[in-house]
């Protein structure tokens, strides 16, 4: 009778020690997963596909001062980081470009010719050189340089791409129509134009409100003569002279 009880005990403290190494075994698997961290949900954009997104202006990719000249010397571009960049005079004698005395900001979409590239020391820093594009306005035979990247031991990093059109922008954006087009090239902001054909009008020196692309406030410097622009569905619904404030 005792033995028959003892061994009733043993066969339930057997179970419980079962039980409690699956549990251990348990906790200790849970804890050896990755924790599920929840995403917070993504914001979809408002911004619409149109016709503008498939235009693929041309690109060069020099990889040093030999082939940029080799690839762009000679060739009519158009400014595509209008009210951007700053030009300065140049001296082909000394074939060096006076950086201390700025002539201006190039418009959006002006004309220009390239006649080469050179480097000249950087102020920024000692061990970095300045690549300077050296152009003249077409039409215009006095030369200017404007900043067109850098080179580092060796290295060079051209900012042509994003400074430039290679090609003419009336023709890669052809299917604008023709009073579109002219307002553009009257530098003038209207209703009805989308955020891309305002910036070819104003140049892209801008500061952008909250919202998506075609659905904000965008404040252009224009030269010094700024203008804001509320944008709906990527239509300007309101054209202010100054900041709009």
């Amino acid at each position: 009778m005792k033995s028959s009880w003892w061994k009733r005990v043993q066969l339930v403290l057997g179970l419980l020690l079962v039980v409690a190494t699956l549990r251990v075994a348990l906790i200790f698997y849970e804890r050896s997963q990755p924790i599920a961290t929840r995403k917070p949900p993504e914001r979809e954009s408002s911004y619409k596909i149109t016709g503008d997104d498939y235009v693929t202006p041309p690109k060069v990719f020099p990889y040093n001062l030999k082939s940029a000249n080799k690839e762009l010397s000679g060739k009519i571009v158009w400014v595509r980081a209008g009210n951007q960049l700053s030009y300065y005079p140049y001296s082909a004698a000394t074939r060096h470009v006076t950086l201390g005395h700025e002539a201006g900001l190039l418009a959006p979409l002006e004309k220009l010719e390239i006649k080469e590239f050179v480097l000249q020391n950087s102020p920024r820093s000692p061990k970095q050189k300045q690549i300077m594009m050296i152009f003249d306005r077409v039409g215009d035979r006095v030369p200017y340089g404007t900043p067109a990247g850098i080179e580092e031991e060796g290295n060079y990093t051209f900012y042509v791409n994003d400074a430039l059109f290679l090609k003419d922008p009336h023709e890669l954006y052809k299917h604008w129509p023709s009073e579109m087009w002219n307002a553009i090239d009257h530098h003038q902001a209207q209703p009805g134009m989308n955020e891309l054909q305002v910036g070819f009008a104003l140049g892209t020196s801008a500061a952008a409100g909250p919202g998506d692309i075609g659905n904000r406030r965008m404040a252009y410097t224009n030269a010094g003569k700024p203008i804001t622009v509320t944008f709906s569905d990527n239509k300007a619904v309101k054209v202010e002279q100054g900041t709009g404030q």
